[in-house]
């Protein structure tokens, strides 16, 4: 009776201190306009100046998520081997948006303030890899509303990247770079 307690103790103590490993990220598809919505727009003779992702100008504000992924990569920054800039990730948030739209503005506060055109939620997850074969990863999902607060569209992107043996460099920046070429692709996409 000892030894099975002893070995019912043993299996629950090293059950108990697994490592736990973070929840997957899953890639969202972005949904697409009904045929009875293409027909409309075809229809129509002039487009509305400054309408649905026509407009000039969009205003990105940051989930409570991305400020958090935000502070979570800032304690790699500067560190040995680390390539982790959060920094790129603001830069190639804005040159993805800047193709689109003529103005683009980033609020990284809390701030209220609303434009006239889109805003942009922006909800970004982001995992550095620490050790040799450990993953690099980087997803967001931004949602387009318009002035009424009315969600017009979602893009969901994401990157991967792996560290390498010998570890001298994370390559985080090519996790970065993939999510936002990812972006810019499905973001020219949209019609």
């Amino acid at each position: 009776m000892k030894i099975a307690a002893g070995i019912f103790f043993g299996a629950s103590i090293l059950i108990l201190t697994a490592h736990r490993l973070p929840a997957p990220i899953r890639e969202e598809t972005t949904p697409q306009p009904t045929p009875a919505a293409k027909r409309k727009t075809e229809n129509k003779s002039a487009p509305a100046p400054e309408s649905g992702m026509n407009s000039h100008s969009v205003t990105v504000v940051f989930t409570d998520n991305t400020r958090a992924a935000i502070l979570y990569l800032k304690n790699y920054e500067g560190k040995p081997f680390s390539d982790v800039r959060t920094d790129q990730i603001l830069e190639q948030l804005r040159r993805a948006l800047s193709t689109r739209f003529g103005n683009v503005s980033i609020l990284e506060n809390s701030s209220s303030s609303r434009s006239a055109g889109l805003t942009m939620l922006f909800d970004l997850q982001a995992h550095a890899g620490s050790i040799s074969f450990t993953a690099n990863t980087v997803s967001f999902i931004a949602t387009f509303k318009n002035s009424g607060g009315r969600t017009i569209q979602t893009i969901s992107a994401s990157g991967k990247s792996t560290v390498p043996y010998p570890a001298f460099s994370m390559q985080f920046s090519k996790a970065v770079e993939r999510a936002f070429a990812d972006f810019s692709q499905k973001l020219s996409a949209i019609r």
